[in-house]
């Protein structure tokens, strides 16, 4: 998995029925040992260690506390979940590394060719709109197909990457699905390979386009453009759609939902390994003396069911959801982005602002994959 790409893994099409049971929440990177992430409890005791060590030894030198106060002031948490040190570790990367990007699409006779920091070939396919496609379920017969699609996929040895990616233009709103060369899509999608330009927002093929990065944005010879991340399910509405309001935020609003579905065996390694862990990790916080809280109850519940599912043939997939707002100038742009963070909010989603990580993130939300 991307150490960028945060992630939640689930069974089978991330909210239709199978959320129902499971119900979708912050991502498993997110694990926590006794209510810190694990790099968090590591900082913190290896700084405690240092400065108790400096405080109780007459011959400590100082560069030992200096050192482990940096590290317990790496371990404080300032926004979108990370800690003060991930938030220095990303600004360093942002300023070491060029402010251009350059984006291709191009055709070939498999398909696509899409070139953003590495080459990936796929097939494009629009919806048939019967009104506007819902990703979270409404849409029964749609979100059937799909689930049972990545299901098919996921008998196979191998990880495949499909995304679908809900368009909101001035014009109207177009649905499309980016599946590897190999796979046929299901029936009501067309295959329409010139709309892959459209949804990395090109103006046409086979003509390169540079974006330049700036901290809270991108900028593109069309306008600017902010990529928003889902980092958190846990407070939506269950029975809801996901992302419905969230696409009337903005009338030049992209959502890019992407799905990593993972081989069977190795599926089944993964999901057994997870029980495990949390497992584990609770019964050391029992032992240390903590109580189990409600949160640790329900995801330790949450893993076990998957793991069954998935052992009953069910897929398990790695989600991550994007929102990539467009606008012709920065105050425009910061409209639409409060509009959309608000809308996502009060359907019960934590949007991440992806500050200094803006470039990396439009080209995940890419079609095909290719930043993945």
């Amino acid at each position: 998995m991307s150490p960028i790409t945060k992630t939640t893994w689930a069974p089978s099409w991330a909210g239709t029925s199978m959320s129902d049971l499971l119900e979708l929440g912050a991502a498993d990177a997110e694990s926590r040992w006794i209510g810190v992430r694990r790099h968090q409890a590591v900082l913190v005791i290896v700084g405690l260690g240092l400065v108790g060590d400096w405080v109780t030894r007459p011959e400590g030198q100082w560069p030992e506390v200096l050192i482990g106060v940096v590290l317990l002031v790496s371990a404080i948490p300032v926004h979108d979940g990370l800690t003060c040190g991930e938030q220095l570790s990303i600004a360093a990367r942002f300023l070491g590394r060029s402010r251009w990007t350059s984006i291709s699409v191009g055709a070939t006779h498999e398909g696509v060719l899409l070139s953003a920091g590495g080459e990936v070939s796929f097939r494009a396919f629009e919806l048939r709109h019967r009104g506007r496609l819902d990703l979270s379920g409404r849409d029964l017969v749609d979100s059937e197909l799909l689930a049972s699609l990545v299901d098919g996929l996921a008998t196979g040895g191998r990880t495949r990457h499909l995304s679908v990616h809900t368009c909101s233009r001035r014009g109207g709103v177009m649905t499309v699905l980016a599946l590897p060369v190999e796979v046929n899509p299901p029936d009501e999608w067309t295959r329409r390979d010139s709309l892959a330009a459209d949804v990395a927002g090109l103006l046409r093929f086979d003509d390169p386009t540079l974006l330049f990065e700036r901290w809270r944005y991108v900028r593109s010879p069309s306008g600017v453009m902010r990529i928003l991340r889902v980092g958190d399910f846990s407070a939506a509405v269950a029975g809801r759609a996901l992302l419905e309001r969230v696409q009337f935020a903005s009338p030049s609003l992209d959502v890019a939902l992407h799905i990593d579905v993972v081989g069977g065996s190795r599926a089944s390694r993964l999901a057994a390994r997870a029980v495990h862990r949390v497992g584990s990790d609770d019964a050391t916080s029992q032992a240390a003396g903590f109580r189990r809280s409600a949160r640790s109850v329900q995801s330790l519940e949450r893993l076990r069911q998957r793991e069954t599912l998935v052992v009953h043939g069910r897929s398990l997939l790695r989600i991550a959801v994007y929102f990539v707002v467009r606008a012709n100038d920065l105050d425009e742009l910061r409209r639409a982005t409060a509009d959309v963070t608000r809308c996502a909010s009060e359907a019960g989603l934590r949007c991440e602002r992806g500050l200094g990580r803006q470039a990396l993130w439009h080209r995940h939300q890419l079609p095909g994959g290719a930043g993945w």
